[in-house]
């Protein structure tokens, strides 16, 4: 069942509200789809979503990048994943999404055409449902402590608060108010993406530490990795690392030094679906924790793919994260639900999830 044709989709996308990270705010995000049509029946899908400070790969570079792919793996078995992988890995230097998009079409198309699920592709399902977080980013205290109370009220029992977005005071103010209106036993965690200062930091975990949060993620840019162990050594809170992990390495490394106890793992950042499992083989066996998160402003594709990934490792000790719901518009029949703070494993063919030609026309730019 050689491979065929790989073709990327450039598509534009609705927030349904606009969210602020790192003192930036987003109204719309661009994402890539990739599809992948093998001798086969069935075509996979795959997704890369541009993410400049992430993993400096905007929509032409993704489009440019899975061209090159497409150039090492047409012709290839699509049932010889292993063999695939190794190719995609080896076409070209960096563009980690771009490679996990056509590795994650690679494996759609496969269990499409077999009638397996993805996780069954993964080695088996060890966990079928899964506690989500919900981002709070309005930038606004009051309006992210009645979000906090509406979400919870659904039956959310994680949240993680968007920081770095204003001033390090009121913000931390704003997290130990959100432990105190939630009490003990919701998770609760900040994410600054990199968008602070070594000082700042300090500063923001001092004035924090009543909130008792469960992890505070990237606190200072992802090459301030001297800064990271800095802040962390300091830190009566625990700290993650998001923008910091490029690579298995990378952990290993941060965990090591003391500068994270755990890390938010992203199929986007590394690369594809096998990379992300071996990062959280190895983190577990580290003692570390783990998030397994979509990136914002990806659709069901993408975020099919990581649930498939928590299905496949089991129930991720700093929760899931998934984020097509924060899209006005998803470009499937059946968008990934969250239903009381929860989410379900897929059991269809693949990812589980079937494109809307509709509306995928309608997102799609030129």
């Amino acid at each position: 069942m050689k491979i065929t044709h790989i073709q990327p989709i450039c598509l534009s996308l609705p927030l349904r509200k606009p969210m602020r990270m790192a003192g930036r705010v987003y109204e719309r995000l661009e994402t890539v789809l990739v599809r992948l049509e093998t001798e086969g029946r069935h075509a996979g899908w795959g997704e890369a979503s541009a993410a400049p400070q992430l993993t400096g790969e905007t929509v032409p570079g993704i489009v440019a990048a899975v061209g090159l792919l497409a150039d090492a793996v047409i012709g290839m078995d699509v049932r010889d994943l292993g063999r695939v992988s190794a190719a995609l890995a080896a076409a070209l230097a960096a563009n980690p999404a771009a490679k996990a998009a056509v590795e994650v079409a690679a494996y759609d198309a496969l269990g499409r055409n077999s009638g397996l699920p993805l996780h069954a592709l993964l080695g088996g399902r060890k966990a079928g449902e899964f506690q989500c977080l919900h981002l709070l980013g309005a930038g606004d205290p009051a309006q992210d402590l009645a979000e906090a109370r509406l979400k919870v009220g659904e039956g959310f029992a994680a949240l993680k608060y968007k920081v770095a977005n204003g001033d390090v005071a009121q913000e931390a103010e704003t997290l130990v108010a959100l432990r105190r209106q939630l009490g003990s036993a919701i998770m609760l965690g900040a994410d600054a993406n990199g968008g602070w200062s070594r000082s700042q930091a300090a500063r923001f975990l001092s004035l924090a530490r009543d909130s008792a949060a469960d992890f505070i993620e990237q606190p200072v840019e992802p090459e301030d990795y001297e800064g990271m162990v800095q802040v962390a050594r300091a830190s009566a809170l625990p700290i993650g690392a998001d923008e910091a992990i490029h690579s298995i390495a990378d952990m290993r490394r941060l965990i090591e030094s003391g500068g994270a106890r755990g890390g938010s793992f992203k199929i986007m950042k590394l690369a594809g679906l096998t990379r992300c499992l071996d990062a959280c083989r190895l983190t577990h066996a580290l003692g570390g924790e783990i998030n397994l998160s979509g990136k914002v402003g990806e659709t069901s594709v993408a975020n099919a793919a990581t649930l498939a990934i928590a299905s496949a490792w089991g129930r991720p000790s700093w929760g899931l994260s998934l984020t097509n719901g924060y899209l006005a518009s998803d470009p499937v029949h059946r968008p990934i639900e969250i239903e009381a703070g929860r989410a379900r494993s897929l059991d269809g063919p693949g990812l589980g999830v079937d494109i809307d030609e509709k509306r995928l026309e309608h997102l799609a730019t030129a």
